[in-house]
């Protein structure tokens, strides 16, 4: 049984680890949960790539890292990726920018995600939390398939969220761009946060005789720009709610935890919360024929050619 608990934060949890000669890549490392992650797993000796989509952003939040490190993290540690997930065709300019890097990639953080109220679709059709939350990091992902590869010995973790309990999908995944529904926000976004959880599991399936692991996780209820889109109501609400949320470093104790417990170096398919193995929250996330299902659609809608089923 773990000592650590929704209380403990980032440094905690992996303190005593050490990551020199590591790399780690994670998205939506400007701001929020995605600076903490990648400040702690600078602090613990890794080379970070922060994938972000606003290059300005991404450079100040590097600085901020830099500077409150007081020493113990150099600008050599950080670099930066144009990670724009709302565009398919970017993501695979991306990708193609990390492995001409030509470096392996011990730890993937997938961590980036959108929380919206209004129907917005992609740059290329999709409803924006399926695209964003789902699909970008699904492509992404199997685009550096031979980084991960390389690490010889790799772990992938993706940032679910107990919202899918919230979720619609039907193990026919009927209507996963959201045509003939009535829009719902918080549905969708509920969708998305069930279909990471559903490609970890069967990313883990696929891969993890390959040594890449790979496991989801609920980072718990946080005051981040997450919500800066949501309604007046909703942030007032959430007024109410700020002495019973995490902070941001208690926020990304659990995306440590997952990405550097000696625990965790060859176990995967697993969700965590609070730092701690939790069970699945819904039932299609244990169904392996349903996430071997929506694999196969997130490849075609993707174009993704999967050779190495």
């Amino acid at each position: 049984m773990t000592r650590f608990s929704r209380r403990s934060n980032a440094e905690q949890v992996s303190e005593g680890v050490d990551l020199s000669g590591k790399n780690a890549l994670v998205t939506g490392a400007n701001t929020g949960l995605g600076q903490e992650t990648a400040r702690v797993l600078a602090l613990r000796g890794a080379h970070v790539t922060m994938a972000c989509r606003n290059r300005a952003k991404a450079m100040e939040a590097k600085q901020e890292i830099v500077d409150s490190s007081v020493g113990k993290i150099s600008e050599a540690q950080l670099d930066f990726l144009e990670l724009d997930l709302n565009s398919l065709a970017a993501v695979r300019t991306s990708a193609e920018v990390f492995k001409e890097w030509q470096r392996p990639l011990h730890l993937l953080i997938n961590n980036a995600g959108i929380m919206i109220p209004m129907e917005r679709r992609t740059e290329d059709g999709f409803e924006a939390h399926m695209g964003i939350n789902h699909l970008g990091h699904f492509l992404f992902t199997n685009l550096l398939l031979d980084s991960l590869s390389a690490a010889k010995g790799a772990r992938v973790v993706m940032v679910s969220s107990s919202a899918m309990g919230m979720a619609t999908l039907t193990p026919q995944l009927q209507d996963l761009n959201w045509e003939s529904r009535k829009f719902s926000g918080f549905r969708s976004y509920g969708d998305s946060k069930l279909m990471n959880l559903m490609f970890s599991n069967e990313f883990n399936r696929r891969y993890a005789g390959e040594g890449i692991f790979a496991n989801a996780l609920h980072p718990g209820v946080i005051a981040t720009e997450l919500a800066r889109d949501q309604s007046i109501p909703f942030m007032l609400l959430g007024v109410f709610m700020l002495p019973l949320m995490k902070t941001v470093p208690r926020g990304a104790a659990t995306s440590l935890y997952a990405a550097t417990s000696p625990d965790y170096e060859q176990r995967g398919g697993l969700f965590f919360s609070d730092c701690r193995e939790k069970k699945v929250l819904h039932k299609l996330a244990q169904d392996e024929d349903a996430c071997a299902a929506l694999w196969q659609r997130s490849c075609q809608m993707t174009d993704f050619a999967d050779n190495r089923s």
